[in-house]
């Protein structure tokens, strides 16, 4: 951040430099966890092993002069945490790109996802006019739901038998099956006719997750965005969560970087320390629990609290010596499944793609806005299927992004960059591996939507594409999942990341879970290092462990 800072001019002498709390990993739930500790007077030092703060959320520069990041927008950032941290008088500026997402069709039609009800009745209307209603009645059902079990994502999880017990009338219990045991492919059946509209939802419920629309469970993603308006009341009538099928609240001005440079200004400003290129290597701790930090480079820092952003298996398995962890609890998290699918596309761009479905006189705003790519259920299906044995999807599912459309200064003058976020890609590969695989993916992938924007190969002048290890090895995805573990039902309120240690207080005094491992997971919301920091204060607060700091300084 320019100049040396107290921690870089004080390296000389070991574990003088001493904290309250230490994060170890600088990504969207890390910095958010240390900028509500900064704002409750704790001296807070956090540590990223990369070069710049945010992880797959920091800026990326893909090719000289094209930025972005790895993912692509800010869809679910609860505007709680924007308001609390004061993000947009630390340089964050969101557009609302209107429409907010484009899904393509191979018959070339389109649908708009338009920020008024009223122009998405329209795009509706084109596929269903019956479906109008029941568009908007699935949604109202998932709050209504969501309403009735007053689950906050702003508190730590519940137990799954306290959940069930909030089902009060055979009608809950009935919206508790289809949502939580059933499949999304089944709930949209009781509401929808259109396999075009099906299949536009459906993506919502396996976003991220190595599951298919037909998966039991998959249906549950759905309720994530109703318990958010549960948790947090935000603009009213206005607020843009409130849009039932949307890209994000907004897209940032600057990438997906400037909410986390932003994340980072703010902590600063409140008196908190960044490092990066600072790769914690093992918690320290002894018999009363945690002490500290070693970094890879040999640096030590002492705090009697650590919040680690990281995967739950590398904090525990990796991170903390194994005597220090019951071997019973051990082997539960040894067996936390790693499943994750995630594959990753980069253009950079002489000109500006079109879709062929893009309605006449709207080609631009078309490429302007989010958009996906998964024509049908059957299609979403046959994605899964190949990722299950082991082979990448020869029917990719996108979410994609032109980011240099919203701010220009991402791509050189004249030119664009392209993020295509894709999904299914097993780590493991049952012929080969990625180092052979990659190329022949990612270029699958650009020969599928070239099928919906024809002028795109003639566009690409730099290409670039990120296998699941690639993101294993840089941004330390295990097996590739974005969200560290799936967020499926089997995963979620109490049982994240394990049944027992939900409350994100880990099985070593000092120790907390910050990341999107912990309730209620990841996203882009925030939320679980909004809630970490609360629970790391409330137990400083009890006299919990409060008196280690005070003793060293």
């Amino acid at each position: 951040m320019g100049g040396e800072t107290e921690i870089e001019a004080g390296l000389g002498t070991e574990m003088t430099q001493r904290f309250d709390v230490i994060v170890a990993g600088g990504g969207v739930n890390g910095l958010v966890c240390a900028g509500y500790l900064v704002r409750a007077g704790l001296k807070v030092l956090v540590l990223e092993q990369r070069e710049i703060v945010g992880g797959p959320c920091g800026d990326y520069e893909y090719f000289p002069g094209y930025h972005a990041s790895i993912t692509n927008s800010p869809g679910s950032l609860e505007p709680k945490i924007v308001h609390d941290l004061e993000l947009e008088q630390h340089g964050l500026t969101f557009t609302r790109p209107d429409p907010s997402l484009m899904f393509p069709f191979p018959d070339g039609r389109s649908f708009m996802a338009w920020r008024d009800p009223a122009r998405v009745a329209q795009e509706i209307a084109k596929f269903s006019k019956a479906d109008v209603e029941g568009y908007a009645a699935l949604f109202e059902y998932l709050n209504g739901f969501a309403e009735r079990l007053g689950v906050s994502l702003f508190e730590p999880p519940i137990s799954i038998a306290e959940l069930c017990s909030r089902l009060t009338t055979p009608e809950d219990e009935e919206a508790f099956a289809r949502i939580f045991l059933g499949s999304v492919n089944d709930l949209l059946d009781q509401f929808m006719a259109s396999p075009e509209l099906k299949s536009m939802v459906a993506m919502l419920g396996v976003m991220s997750n190595f599951i298919g629309p037909m998966s039991p469970g998959s249906a549950f993603f759905l309720l994530m965005r109703p318990m958010s308006l549960v948790s947090s009341q935000g603009e009213g009538d206005h607020d843009p969560r409130r849009q039932y099928l949307r890209g994000s609240t907004g897209l940032p001005l600057g990438g997906m970087g400037s909410i986390t440079k932003a994340m980072q200004a703010s902590i600063e400003a409140h008196g908190g320390t960044v490092v990066t290129d600072a790769r914690v290597e093992r918690v320290l701790a002894d018999a009363s629990g945690v002490t500290g930090v070693a970094l890879s480079d040999g640096r030590e820092f002492s705090a009697p609290v650590v919040a680690s952003n990281l995967n739950p298996k590398i904090t525990l398995l990796d991170l903390v010596e194994e005597n220090l962890i019951d071997p019973e609890i051990r082997a539960a998290v040894g067996h936390i499944p790693e499943r994750g699918n995630a594959f990753k596309v980069a253009l950079g761009l002489d000109g500006l793609p079109h879709f062929s479905s893009s309605p006449e006189g709207l080609e631009d705003i078309a490429s302007g806005c989010q958009f996906r790519v998964a024509p049908s259920i059957a299609y979403q299906e046959r994605a899964l299927d190949d990722a299950k044995y082991g082979r990448w999807s020869q029917d990719p599912v996108f979410w994609g992004l032109i980011p240099s459309m919203a701010d220009p200064s991402l791509a050189p003058e004249g030119k664009h960059v392209m993020s295509l976020n894709v999904f299914h890609a097993p780590l493991e590969l049952a012929e080969g591996d990625w180092s052979t695989e990659k190329e022949a993916f990612g270029n699958r992938c650009i020969d599928v939507l070239a099928e919906y924007m024809p002028d795109l190969k003639e566009r690409i002048v730099h290409t670039r594409f990120w296998s699941p290890q690639d993101l294993l090895d840089e941004f330390g995805l295990v097996g590739g999942n974005i969200a560290h573990l799936d967020m499926t039902p089997r995963h979620m309120f109490g049982l994240r990341p394990l049944a027992g240690w939900s409350h994100y207080r880990m099985p070593l005094d000092g120790l907390y879970l910050c990341g999107s491992g912990a309730w209620p997971g990841g996203n882009v919301t925030g939320t679980a290092g909004h809630n970490a920091s609360q629970q790391i204060l409330s137990d400083l607060r009890s006299g919990w462990r409060s008196g280690a700091a005070a003793a060293e300084r």
